[in-house]
């Protein structure tokens, strides 16, 4: 029999016993060069690649391994400029405000005799108009969004006046001035200037609710100026002090703007990154915060005066100035209307809200109280927080 015949005979009958391809058993056994070189070959697993290639620069997708990008819910598909404009109809609340204690029982302050009980004095400021101004770009990068705004905004008190009834006292809060008052009066004034800078991107997290998570960077210049002015019997006939805190601060700012759409126009993603429907109303809540690094300078003086006009006793404090870690919260909420037009590349939306910010450690003031009877005055650094609150309106327009 031929010996290759016998072979062959041999390597089929083999297979037939054995586990795994049968044909590859019998082409190992038949051929001893391919034997040879399926030993020596190298059985690492080739790498895998993307097909196709990726351009320089972008990510290599592998199948199974794509991330999951939310739908932007910028409000238009058009990327671009857009600005807004905000009314600001605001009233502002100081701590640390009060500036005299009255009372109707002649005792000015506790001592020897009968409990004194009187009311403090305390300013309180008017609402006022103001202004926010902004300008943003949306990008083509993952439709991210940044903008930079300004806003404004000054404050002024309430006439805060008394008048002693016959037999009163009275005492001044803040000032070295224990004397026979007859009348007095302050008032204090604010001004509010704010830079913001952010980068977010907005983006549905269901049907019917989108975020927009931003972070950025805010600077601040705010002046709050104090005048109090005493009528007195005797010398001095009158007793002025100011006081004045300006500052700026500038910090790290982070936050979260969220829409809750309602209504038959509601938006509704489809699965494949594409809107059926633009939204038209929701309801909106913004809260953000920042941490700021502030440099305040501040001055304290008084003066007496006859009523000739000629200088009559007085103070002047210097070496005020401090620096301080300010933190600062801001929440607004409120309705929003939005309306795509021109093929979706233009929208106009309005909102209107009710806006609150609380910056911590704003009114820095030197009180230099002395009680009736006292060997010496009460110098002491008083410190106040800022608040302000009221309505907001937005009109913006992406173009």
């Amino acid at each position: 029999m031929n010996k290759n015949l016998l072979f062959s005979m041999l390597a089929l009958t083999a297979c037939a016993f054995a586990d795994g391809d049968s044909t590859s058993s019998s082409t190992l056994l038949a051929d001893d060069n391919l034997v040879a070189g399926r030993m020596d070959s190298d059985c690492k697993p080739k790498p895998v690649e993307c097909k196709p290639k990726p351009k320089p620069c972008e990510p290599c997708i592998r199948k199974g391994m794509a991330p999951n990008v939310l739908t932007s819910s910028h409000p238009c598909d058009d990327v671009g400029v857009y600005f807004f404009v905000d009314a600001l109809y605001w009233h502002a609340d100081v701590t640390n405000a009060e500036w005299v204690f009255t009372n109707a029982s002649g005792a000015a302050a506790p001592g020897v005799g009968a409990p004194v009980a009187g009311t403090n004095k305390e300013l309180e400021f008017k609402w006022n108009w103001g202004f926010r101004v902004g300008l943003g770009y949306t990008m083509d990068h993952d439709q991210w969004d940044t903008d930079i705004y300004y806003t404004w905004f000054v404050n002024h008190s309430k006439g805060s006046n008394f008048a002693l009834p016959a037999g009163g006292a009275s005492q001044s809060l803040n000032t070295d001035a224990p004397f026979a008052t007859i009348s007095g009066s302050a008032k204090q004034k604010l001004n509010f200037n704010v830079v913001d800078w952010e980068l977010g991107r907005a983006f549905y997290v269901s049907n019917s609710i989108s975020l927009r998570p931003h972070i950025g960077v805010k600077g601040a210049w705010i002046k709050l100026h104090e005048t109090e002015t005493f009528a007195l019997i005797g010398v001095p006939a009158t007793y002025t002090s100011t006081d004045t805190t300006k500052s700026w601060e500038v910090g790290p700012s982070a936050g979260i703007n969220s829409n809750w759409y309602f209504g038959c126009a509601n938006t509704m993603p489809n699965g494949r990154g594409e809107v059926k429907e633009r939204p038209m109303w929701s309801f909106f809540g913004d809260v953000s915060g920042a941490l700021m690094y502030g440099h305040f300078k501040n001055h304290h003086s008084e003066a007496g005066a006859t009523a000739a006009g000629a200088a009559a006793g007085g103070l002047n404090i210097s070496g005020l100035n401090r620096n301080l870690m300010v933190p600062v919260l801001t929440g607004v909420l409120g309705l929003a209307w939005d309306y795509c037009f021109d093929c979706d590349k233009m929208h106009v939306g309005i909102r209107a809200g009710y806006e609150l910010q609380y910056w911590f450690r704003q009114n820095q003031r030197f009180s230099d109280f002395q009680f009736t009877g006292a060997a010496a005055p009460n110098y002491t650094r008083t410190t106040g927080d800022l608040a302000l609150q009221g309505l907001t309106i937005d009109l913006r327009f992406d173009f």
